[in-house]
């Protein structure tokens, strides 16, 4: 019986150590090098990406073949595109669908109809592209637009008020 309680913790033991040197593959921040946005326009039209997408603000020639959908990309709104976010967009398309257009347009069985260029993209033109990119997000200015200032009561103002 001893041993079979010894043979049980030790079982126990090497779950266990196993389990904490389990590192998370997702956990942290992606640190690239900086791009070089000229440099990401000029493979934006080389790779193809005009037959799909179009730019807000930038001069890019015409595509040769038009994919199935313009998806524009950039924008002057209150929410910007985080560099991570664009980089996931160009090596994941599947990741997070545009909900601006029919789905029948720009996935198939849920995957993005983009297609992946993860074989074929060095990390010099990933970067280069996601800094032509992103300074087609633009945050939009709201002058004149006053935030509302909301005032919170504190615990103890909050009791008073109770009794």
């Amino acid at each position: 019986m001893r041993g079979l309680l010894i043979s049980f913790a030790s079982i126990l033991s090497l779950v266990c150590v196993s389990a904490c040197e389990q590192v998370e593959p997702r956990q942290g921040a992606l640190h690239l090098p900086e791009g070089d946005a000229i440099e990401g326009a000029r493979h934006f039209v080389s790779l193809g990406c005009v037959g799909c997408h179009k730019v807000v603000g930038a001069e890019l020639p015409d595509p040769v073949e038009e994919g199935p959908v313009r998806v524009l990309l950039g924008s002057k709104t209150g929410r910007t595109m985080s560099y991570n976010q664009l980089v996931t967009s160009i090596v994941n398309p599947s990741h997070r669908l545009s909900t601006r257009y029919r789905k029948d347009k720009v996935s198939l069985e849920g995957q993005s109809l983009m297609t992946s260029y993860n074989d074929v993209l060095t990390v010099t033109q990933l970067t280069d592209l996601v800094a032509f990119l992103q300074a087609h997000y633009v945050k939009a200015e709201r002058p004149g637009y006053k935030y509302p200032v909301y005032e919170y009561k504190s615990d103890s103002e909050s009791e008073t008020d109770d009794s």
